[in-house]
């Protein structure tokens, strides 16, 4: 049986989900990620280690590390929340 590695980006459609306005300056889009960083730390309780999100005009990039998949997971949905429309990226590290 072939395993499944989630060891690189996983990338997920984020239709449907409840959009949030596109960044129209560095100053939002700072804003934008400082929101999904505190709901993923909220939504975790810390769980994700040197966490780090990028929000750009088309996509939201979740980096850091974290002990258990489950963990992984639950960034990731808290994130979905606020990435609209845009490309959600989750490279967080299960160790």
């Amino acid at each position: 049986m072939d395993q499944l590695s989630l060891s690189g980006p996983v990338v997920f459609p984020t239709s449907g989900m409840r959009k949030h306005p596109l960044p129209e300056t560095l100053a939002e889009a700072e804003k934008l990620a400082a929101s999904i960083e505190r709901a993923v730390r909220i939504e975790t309780g810390g769980g994700v280690r040197n966490l780090h999100v990028e929000v750009s005009r088309t996509r939201v990039l979740l980096d850091g590390r974290c002990t258990t998949f489950y963990t992984k997971q639950k960034a990731q949905h808290a994130a979905m929340v606020f990435s609209g429309g845009r490309e959600l990226t989750n490279r967080i590290e299960v160790l």
